[in-house]
This record gives structure tokens, C-alpha cells and sequence, in this order.
């Protein structure tokens, strides 16, 4: 039988390390679960569309406020395991806020419907936003993670060396592949935002408000937080379904307020 000495101050004495205990096995996964992540960033693509207005020239706007509406259990996400809610506020690199602003900021401007100038004092319209709702939801089966135990079990019954060791191997096997083994997750994001446009005297000319989701299925760990990727595939998608929406909207309010009555742009 295979051992280790170790050495002491009595001498050395045989020390049997048969077989690795289970807790200590599953130490490593234990211990990547509870690292803390790095802050998520909004990685948000370009935009090739044109929404330039044809003759009409791109009148001046600027961006007054992002006013964060969003329910208090997203900005505080919640759940673990089967049901999660996130990001939550302090897991952003930024206010989300902020984050979404730029994000208006980054379509308007490359969509060329409008000039973004800095001070209300050179726009001929004001723009504000109000964010209802920015984030993703995950959803894990628990059928899927019991399937995952049983192809550990299986894997331990087979490596066990007699009845004994294999219920511990099936044991030990079960709950390490209920931990690591990827399992589909349904992913869904959402993105609601409600834009509202205001003349040089305060009075509204416009107000839209539009729901951007984007849905679909990822193979992940229970114990993976794969927070980030998950942004970066849904939510930045969602996002580009909402302002699509509202961008859409707005350039026929534009065009409209831009023609004289009785012509057609």
C-alpha cells in the first residue's frame, strides 16, 4: 500500500493517504465559487444604422438626465442557484445611469438623426430618459442538476473498488458533478426606458416608452457566475431592441415638427 513519511522529531513514521477525502476534493470548486468577480461593464457595439432625416437638417439635442425608475429588487438583485436576478448596482463598474446614457448617447449620435451638443443653451430640444428596467435573468432546472448528480454517482459506482468505497465514491462524485457539470439555463434581459422630448420653453413634445428582450439558452455550472458574458450576449442586445424602438419613433416626431404643414418628407 502506498504511503508518505513524515518526518518528526521522533523520527519518521508512515503516514496513509489513501485516497483523498471528499471535502477536501471539492476545496478548489468551494473556493473559485466564493471569489468576488470584477466589476461588469456594459461592452455596448456600434450602430450602422443611418436615421438621418434626408433633406431636413439634424436638429440640435442635448441629454438632460437619466432618471433611474427601476424596481428595487433589480438594483438589489436577488436569488441564488435556480432564480438570479443581476447585475445589482455595486456589481457595475458605473451607476446604471450613467451606464445607459451612454449607451443613448453612443445610438443617437452614430444614427446621425441628430447633433448631441453639451448645454441646453445650444439645443433646440432636451432629451431626458427615465430607466424602468436594465437587467438579466437566469433560470437553472432543478431536473437539470439532479441529472447531474446522477451522471457523478454513476461515475463514482464505476471508479469504487468495493461496495464501501463506492457509495463513497458515488457520493463524493454526486455532489462535485452537481457542482461543475455545465447544465442549460434559460437566460432572459431586459431593457424598458421611456424617453421624453421638450422644446427650449419646457413644454413635451414627445414621450415614447419601449420594452427591449432578448432571450435564449446558456450551458453553465450552478456553482459558474458568469455575470459578465451573459451581459455582453443579452443585455447589450436588449438594449439595442429598445432604443431601436425609440430611435424609430423619434425620428418621425422629428421629421414632423421639422415639415411644414402640408408637405410630406
Amino acid at each position: 500500500m502506498p504511503c508518505i513519511t513524515s518526518v518528526s522529531a521522533a523520527g519518521c513514521r508512515p503516514v496513509l493517504h489513501r485516497r483523498l477525502p471528499g471535502w477536501a476534493a471539492m476545496l478548489p470548486l468551494l473556493l473559485l465559487a466564493g471569489c468576488s468577480q470584477r466589476a461588469i461593464v456594459l461592452n455596448y457595439p456600434g450602430e450602422a444604422l443611418d436615421f438621418s432625416q434626408g433633406s431636413l437638417q439634424a436638429p440640435p439635442i442635448t441629454i438632460d438626465r437619466v432618471s433611474d425608475l427601476r424596481p428595487a429588487a433589480q438594483r438589489a438583485g436577488q436569488g441564488h442557484f435556480f432564480g438570479i436576478t443581476f447585475p445589482k448596482d455595486t456589481a457595475w463598474d458605473r451607476p446604471a445611469t450613467e451606464i445607459y446614457g451612454q449607451a443613448l448617447a453612443q445610438d443617437l449620435d452614430q444614427t446621425h438623426m441628430v447633433q448631441l451638443v453639451p448645454l441646453p443653451a445650444q439645443a433646440q430640444y432636451v432629451l431626458s430618459a427615465d430607466l424602468l428596467s436594465l437587467g438579466c435573468r437566469l433560470q437553472r432546472s432543478p431536473g437539470g442538476l439532479l441529472l447531474a448528480g446522477s451522471i457523478g454517482v454513476g461515475l463514482g459506482l464505476v471508479l469504487g473498488e468495493d461496495a464501501s468505497d463506492r457509495a463513497k465514491q458515488a457520493a463524493v462524485f454526486g455532489v462535485l458533478a452537481m457542482a461543475a457539470v455545465p447544465m442549460p439555463a434559460h437566460c432572459l434581459a431586459e431593457a424598458e426606458v421611456r424617453l421624453t422630448l421638450r422644446n427650449t420653453r419646457g413644454e413635451t413634445v414627445w414621450q415614447a416608452s419601449c420594452l427591449g428582450e432578448y432571450e435564449g439558452k446558456k450551458y453553465m455550472s450552478p456553482t459558474a457566475r458568469q455575470d459578465q458574458e451573459v451581459v455582453d450576449e443579452y443585455l447589450t442586445k436588449a438594449i439595442k431592441r429598445a432604443n431601436a424602438c425609440l430611435l424609430g419613433q423619434l425620428r418621425q416626431t422629428l421629421v414632423d415638427l421639422q415639415t411644414p404643414a402640408g408637405e410630406s418628407q
